[in-house]
């Protein structure tokens, strides 16, 4: 047998929220019965619970204002992932890092359940998100006073679920493991008083293993595991019409991932197979503003749009295994929609050294669920404030945290791993610190 089940990625981390959509597969007993090999795909974004795959939490100081006005720079080099033109207003060299921790609450709750194996007793899966920590480190150089060097070193996708394998919806999920690891390289250029430009190119290493329950005669851990290495870039402006005012505008390109790895039974060789499988993230553009007011007040602004209904769903290719010597290839299809952002927040300067920051962001959903999903997107709210203090000329220190509301999801799922029909609660805390050097 070979099931996918596609998943909008979870997140926000870790993740947005979790959310995984299962398929069904024509003439899956049959398949069953034959013994073809099994492969489980669950898929999730971010430690934070991020929209479809993309998790845009990747600064403390983004993060105190709800990401408001970031892509306007953010005053230090952890602007470099929202917009590669900010480092041109950056002075000397300077190295910023943080460390941020996620905390997510996420539920399953189950009415009705049935799969293909042992009949499910209805209940519920608790504490499915892990706890999540998620560094950040940037960099920016001055090769002359108009040319900066930019280094990005992030996890844009990110999570850990765990749930267990005798819960009712077992035959749908029971584990998510994804890690990413991305470096960009970027350079930015003030062509005028008024106008910087930039741009970078991004490596990008995504690795995951799912698993839910399959019945092969038994009841075994079905898994799909991969990785793959992938190239992008992005590119923005950032342009000041007049004193107080900044604007930011960038772009990140759609990456392709093809993943190459294995699927089958965990524990039993005779279904282990090669298995490979497409994954896009969307291209993504923003727009933010920077608008200073008076003692001390700056009021930010942020709308961003991912190009999620671009992603169709997987296409999976399986090799031949002992039991099925026949390469198997499937296609399960997805509609996302496009997702947007939208924050506002602001920042209060009482002083030259102390700086306060607060925001609020809406976030909507790539999915509204349907029958094949098991634990459909939902959309969100965020708040956040957080605190910097500038000790001295050569370092400063910034804290944040914030809270994601999450509008409660239905589960509806009917397929030939069974029935599963119940909701999804979940929310997050988020937490972090972070230090700039300068020199």
């Amino acid at each position: 047998m070979y099931i996918l089940s596609s998943s909008p990625l979870f997140a926000e981390h870790l993740s947005r929220c979790n959310r995984c959509a299962s398929c069904s597969t024509k003439g899956f007993r049959k398949k069953l019965l034959t013994g073809t090999a099994a492969a489980s795909m669950l898929l999730a974004a971010s430690p934070v619970f991020a929209g479809g795959f993309y998790a845009p939490y990747q600064s403390a100081t983004a993060n105190a204002t709800a990401l408001a006005g970031a892509t306007a720079g953010t005053g230090d080099p952890s602007g470099l992932f929202f917009n590669p033109a900010a480092n041109a207003s950056l002075q000397g060299h300077q190295v910023y890092i943080d460390a941020k921790a996620f905390l997510p609450d996420l539920s399953l709750n189950a009415t009705t359940a049935t799969g293909p194996g042992p009949t499910p007793v209805p209940n519920s899966a608790t504490d499915l998100a892990g706890d999540a920590f998620a560094p950040n480190v940037y960099a920016s150089f001055s090769i002359t006073d108009k040319l900066k060097l930019g280094l990005a070193f992030s996890g844009p996708f990110a999570a850990e679920i765990d749930a267990d394998p005798t819960w009712s919806g077992r035959y749908q999920l029971t584990k998510t493991d994804i890690k990413t690891y991305a470096g960009t390289v970027s350079l930015a250029y003030q062509l005028t008083q008024t106008l910087a430009v930039g741009g970078g190119v991004t490596v990008e290493y995504f690795d995951g293993v799912f698993e839910r329950v399959e019945f092969v005669g038994f009841d075994g851990i079905g898994y799909l595991e991969g990785d793959d290495v992938e190239l992008g870039f992005n590119a923005g402006l950032i342009w000041t019409p007049h004193d107080g005012t900044t604007i930011g505008l960038a772009y990140r390109s759609q990456m392709d991932h093809d993943f190459s790895g294995m699927a089958g039974i965990r524990g039993n060789a005779l279904f282990d197979r090669t298995a490979g499988y497409d994954l896009t993230m969307p291209q993504i553009v923003s727009l933010g503003i920077r608008q200073e007011l008076h003692d001390g007040w700056t009021l930010l602004g942020e709308i961003e749009w991912q190009d999620f209904s671009t992603f169709t769903g997987f296409d999976i290719a399986l090799g031949p295994s002992t039991i099925d010597p026949v390469n198997r290839q499937d296609v399960r299809p997805q509609d996302w929609n496009d997702s947007w952002i939208f924050a506002i927040g602001a920042e209060y300067r009482p002083n030259e050294k102390s700086t306060w920051r607060f925001g609020v962001q809406y976030d909507t959903a790539v999915s509204d669920g349907g029958g094949n999903t098991l634990s459909p997107d939902a959309d969100r709210i965020m708040v956040g404030f957080g605190y910097e203090r500038m000790v001295n000329d050569h370092f400063k220190w910034s804290a944040f945290y914030a809270h994601v509301f999450y509008d409660d999801a239905q589960i509806s799922v009917t397929n030939g791993q069974g029935t599963l029909i119940g909701s999804m609660e979940t929310d997050l805390d988020m937490f972090g610190v972070s230090g700039t050097f300068t020199w």
